[in-house]
């Protein structure tokens, strides 16, 4: 399915698709609604589809806004990051990492769980700074892509 889409798709195919997914009439794809999507239908595995669902949710909300899954369809991204095995692991483990400090599973990391990553790395930074420096849209929260933006294990475009 990914290869049909692209920057010229169509707005209303966009919609069209979103809506499909978007099974309980919320106007967001939630975690579930976007898994059935990769794994059902683009077959994907679990762990892929974890590793997507965190990527796609770029504000950390646990839902997949209508602009997120637009970008997504029209970046031309072709499962990449699926397709290339090291950058896959590497993905993976930064998953595996972002919901072990993610305590209260929220989707997103809090200056608190920061400070308990950072702690428990043996950093004695001023936590708040660096908090501030990772959450680059400014909302109090760390998204998986701004923290994996940080941890530089592999490159996002």
């Amino acid at each position: 399915m990914s290869s049909y889409f692209g920057p010229d798709t169509p707005d209303v195919v966009i919609k069209s698709l979103f809506k499909k997914y978007d099974t309980d009439n919320s106007g967001c794809i939630g975690r579930k609604e976007l898994a059935s999507l990769l794994e059902d239908d683009l077959g994907l595995t679990s762990d892929q589809a974890d590793v997507y669902v965190h990527l796609l949710d770029k504000d950390g909300s646990a839902k997949i806004s209508p602009d997120e899954f637009c970008a997504w369809l029209r970046s031309n991204e072709r499962f990449s990051i699926v397709n290339d095995t090291s950058r896959f692991y590497a993905v993976s483990k930064a998953v595996e990492m972002f919901q072990k400090y993610d305590k209260d599973g929220s989707q997103c990391i809090s200056c608190e769980e920061f400070k308990g990553l950072l702690t428990e790395l043996g950093h004695t930074i001023d936590f708040e700074a660096a908090f501030k420096a990772i959450d680059k849209d400014g909302n109090g929260k760390v998204a998986f892509p701004e923290f994996l933006k940080w941890l530089n294990w592999v490159p996002l475009d």
